[in-house]
């Protein structure tokens, strides 16, 4: 599908993008400083039964979709303990509808983040069947990847963060691993279908019945920090799978960066993904979600923002725009990147239809900002505070425009690292 320039009335006369500033955002954090070496100390200390019993077993380890630091090389350092413990280890993707719903297309999305054969030195086993497991009282199935299933165990492995439409005190990590990830396209779907109202208790008992009809020997979670590093690694024993899956979700909602500044009239934001956020720019971050019941719990987490420009759709997504109907406006670059086909599966088997709505768009970058400036009901739009991030993920660096310099200035968290600069456009009238 292709979308042409527009002839277009925009009323974006007389607007002028204003000189920018680059501002360092502080957040107390922590990070690990070999995330690697953490894990493989962890894992010696597993009791022995453990240990001793996977001699000679299969045993699969979930892959999400999600990006992570050191995800490969996380990934090959529990591969390798488990071939010198005897097992016989695999990776299945675990990732609900992502990658097109397809089995090559999951295989292929974690190979882009090195998760391949040839690099981890076990097999990479994808598929879209699953098997029901357990049907709990009232009717709800319980599903498990196939190749899962009929191994003698599986690992959980993910990374653990809030989640983009409802608030619990279990959210986007080991459980949701098991009912969205382990459950594949088919569970995604199913569990989707009972509502964003009821997610988090509904995570917790189908967990626990997964957990009575899967081995699952023991469990890795991670929580990223605001500089994009890792924060915390546990292996946690299925004894305390709840119990620490609790706790590193309020460590990951602590560590979550945000958006400093009180108000935002428009804000930039270079890219979205699949691998930043399954809703591809964090409603964490930007405060706009879907779920209107969950509108205001989200908005008292981020500034005050007027629009929202999206610029473009990483590579990682290939072009799974999903996310883009909480923007005001996108680029040409980005609809005509966007793969309708990927965004409309992902968004229909989490019932977040409004995800896929496309916003308007501009002609290019620098009319797609001059649009979101001219229409911010601003009486001067040309004061508009701009702000614009890479996404939201990186938010430690950002560029602001000089109308928040008083802002700036009043939180001791922000510090201007440049001189005033002007953006500078290609001939397409693109920032890259």
């Amino acid at each position: 599908m292709f979308f042409p320039k527009l002839d277009k009335q925009s009323l974006t006369d007389g607007i002028v993008i204003p000189q920018m500033v680059k501002v360092h955002q502080s957040f107390p954090h922590t990070d690990l400083a070999d995330p690697v070496g953490v894990l493989k100390k962890q894992l010696l200390t597993l009791d022995t039964a453990t240990t001793e019993a996977l001699k000679g077993k299969r045993i699969g380890i979930t892959a999400g979709s999600r990006g992570l630091p050191h995800y490969k090389e996380i990934m090959k350092a529990l591969c390798d303990q488990l071939k010198a413990w005897g097992a016989k280890p695999f990776v299945f993707p675990a990732m609900g509808s992502h990658a097109g719903a397809t089995a090559e297309g999951q295989k292929e999305h974690l190979a882009q983040f090195g998760i391949n054969e040839d690099y981890l030195g076990v097999p990479v086993l994808s598929t879209m069947d699953v098997v029901e497991v357990a049907t709990l009282e009232d009717g709800f199935p319980v599903y498990c990847d196939k190749n899962a299933y009929e191994a003698d165990g599986i690992i959980l492995f993910n990374k653990i963060k809030p989640h983009t439409h409802f608030k619990y005190k279990h959210e986007s990590g080991l459980l949701k691993m098991i009912c969205i990830g382990c459950g594949k396209h088919k569970g995604a779907s199913t569990f989707h279908g009972w509502g964003y109202d009821s997610f988090g208790p509904n995570l917790e008992r189908v967990s626990k019945a997964f957990l009575q009809h899967v081995n699952v020997v023991f469990s890795v979670g991670m929580v990223q920090s605001p500089s994009d590093d890792i924060a915390a690694l546990e292996v946690i024993p299925t004894d305390k799978f709840f119990e620490r899956d609790a706790a590193l979700q309020t460590m990951a909602k602590a560590e979550m960066p945000r958006l400093k500044l009180p108000h935002i009239d428009v804000l930039i934001v270079d890219e979205i993904g699949k691998e930043i956020s399954g809703t591809g720019m964090d409603p964490n971050i930007t405060g706009r979600t879907e779920r209107f019941s969950q509108e205001t719990a989200f908005r008292a987490l981020a500034p005050d923002i007027e629009r929202i420009v999206i610029l473009d759709i990483t590579e990682a997504s290939h072009g799974n725009g999903a996310g883009c109907g909480m923007a005001d406006i996108v680029s040409y670059r980005f609809v005509n990147k966007m793969d309708f086909s990927s965004a409309y599966t992902n968004c229909i088997t989490a019932k977040s239809f409004r995800m896929a709505l496309l916003p308007l768009y501009g002609n290019s970058d620098k009319d797609a900002i001059e649009m979101a400036m001219a229409h911010a009901f601003l009486t001067d739009p040309n004061q508009a505070k701009v702000v614009r991030i890479k996404n939201t993920l990186k938010l430690e660096d950002i560029e602001c425009s000089l109308s928040c310099l008083e802002d700036i200035k009043n939180d001791p968290d922000m510090t201007i690292t440049s001189e005033p600069f002007t953006w500078k456009f290609n001939e397409e009238d693109n920032l890259w």
